[in-house]
């Protein structure tokens, strides 16, 4: 790990060129992680150095609220967004600065043009093309396709600070998981918004034959989807960190939480994640930001009942 970190800040402080990016601006927790990790890959295909900004919409701390840094950190006061629009930008700028004239934004003009911000990235990092690509990095151990290459990246960057690793530990240890099990994220909630929910019995139908298991972990927002399965697949010993409060995650709700309430929420996502990782077999919807993210991770335990392969949203 220690090698992978040197060689990585080696290669992303050798570039002139900055993207500043800022992880955390709207959207859910792995929605943000995704994207940096696919607009860290551009800037490495770009020659792009890599910086990340201080702030976050998921901790008052930012990124090191609940991880290592692992590159260098700035504070950055121009708008970032999870858009391409930079038009949008200039006029807003105009607008507050009561500036009316080509000679008047230059200035603002050759900053935005000295870095690229968020936006300008978001869109290219997700181009389907990306996903055509073989990837050849051999100093931070990178030769293959767009998933392992952004493993290597999650390997490099999901390194918990100290306080993070205990309480994510702590979880693990005391739910009690045997070593062997299947792992299941079944979303919803406002997931409708993106993807149609699927049917629990799609999840068990995708059960690998080999699997010999009845050991279950299911990653849900929704305790009634592990009620469900209780009732209609009493075989399974399910394990889960949801409580029998949640009823369904909607972000918009849950960013009106206390900032207290959704770091203990993440920790448990955290928690969650890391146990479907090491799954025998993980089944979920790529079309999550969750899947998304385990199919990166560790792509070959993966199964989709949205869609038969991992894919580039």
């Amino acid at each position: 790990m220690d090698e992978l970190y040197d060689n990585w800040l080696n290669l992303n402080n050798s570039f002139y060129r900055r993207l500043v990016y800022r992880v955390g601006i709207e959207a859910g927790f792995f929605s943000e992680y995704n994207n940096m990790i696919l607009s860290m890959l551009y800037c490495f295909t770009h020659r792009y150095r890599f910086l990340l900004d201080r702030s976050s919409n998921f901790h008052t701390a930012g990124w090191c609220g609940f991880f290592e840094p692992f590159c260098d950190m700035v504070i950055d006061h121009r708008m970032h967004k999870r858009s391409s629009d930079w038009r949008y930008s200039i006029k807003k700028t105009l607008r507050s600065r009561s500036l009316k004239y080509l000679s008047d934004i230059k200035p603002y003009l050759y900053i935005w043009r000295k870095d690229l911000l968020t936006q300008d990235v978001f869109g290219r990092a997700r181009d389907p093309r990306m996903a055509e690509k073989h990837y050849f990095i051999p100093e931070l151990g990178i030769d293959g396709n767009l998933q392992q290459a952004c493993s290597r990246l999650i390997k490099l960057t999901w390194r918990y600070n100290k306080d993070t690793k205990i309480c994510v530990d702590t979880l693990i240890h005391d739910l009690s998981l045997p070593s062997e099990y299947v792992g299941m994220h079944i979303r919803g909630g406002d997931k409708f918004i993106e993807h149609k929910i699927e049917a629990v019995d799609k999840y068990f139908d995708r059960v690998r034959e080999t699997i010999a298991t009845k050991n279950l972990f299911v990653l849900t927002d929704d305790y009634s989807v592990i009620e469900e399965i209780s009732v209609r697949y009493p075989e399974w010993s399910v394990y889960t960190l949801c409580s029998k409060e949640e009823r369904g995650y909607f972000h918009s709700s849950f960013m009106e939480k206390s900032e207290d309430f959704r770091q203990n929420q993440l920790i448990k996502l955290f928690a969650s994640v890391d146990i479907l990782s090491n799954a025998q077999q993980f089944i979920g919807t790529y079309s999550s930001n969750p899947g998304m993210y385990i199919g990166m991770r560790n792509p070959d335990i993966c199964t989709g009942v949205d869609f038969d392969h991992w894919l580039l949203w």
